[in-house]
């Protein structure tokens, strides 16, 4: 989705940035041996993106029709994109920092849930827990979660210590 969001930003309407993304997620797939492992992939197919809408412009432009978004514009959309992705990092990290903070049965729950797709029934015979008991430590889990990263938030470890890490 953060791709759709950012064409759409730029093409200024849902459909096009839709034809802008297909035309991208096909690029993507052709030259996906030149993804460099260990990269941002999002900023790879961001780059993708820009190019297929820069492209879609100058034939827009040679159609004699007014492009939506004037360079300047463009850089605009741009730089928010990429201020958006540095938060959504920040949240990722906060959000990592106090998972780690959970008591052992919380974060094994959450870990399982969350992350590995278990479903409840799944988890508690893994934990030999019941379903009821299991949707219980998810809910602590989630509460525990919330009010870690508000807290961390405040304390401001998501500007100093998590660029750190």
């Amino acid at each position: 989705m953060p791709v759709l969001g950012y064409l759409v930003r730029l093409a200024g309407n849902v459909a096009d940035a839709r034809d802008l993304l297909q035309l991208t997620n096909l690029t993507a797939w052709d030259k996906r041996d030149t993804f460099e492992q260990g990269t941002n992939f999002v900023a790879w197919m961001r780059a993708i993106a820009r190019n297929h809408y820069r492209n879609e412009s100058r034939k827009a432009r040679s159609r004699r029709t007014v492009p939506l978004l004037d360079s300047d514009l463009e850089q605009m959309v741009e730089a928010r994109h990429e201020e958006r992705e540095k938060e959504e990092t920040r949240k990722r990290r906060l959000l990592k920092v106090c998972l780690e903070k959970l008591p052992e049965k919380q974060r094994e729950a959450v870990e399982k849930f969350y992350l590995e797709g278990f479903s409840l029934e799944d988890v508690g015979k893994e934990t030999n827990r019941k379903v009821n008991a299991v949707a219980q430590v998810l809910h602590r889990a989630r509460r525990n979660l919330i009010d870690c990263v508000r807290r961390q938030s405040h304390l401001g470890l998501d500007r100093d210590e998590l660029q750190e890490m």
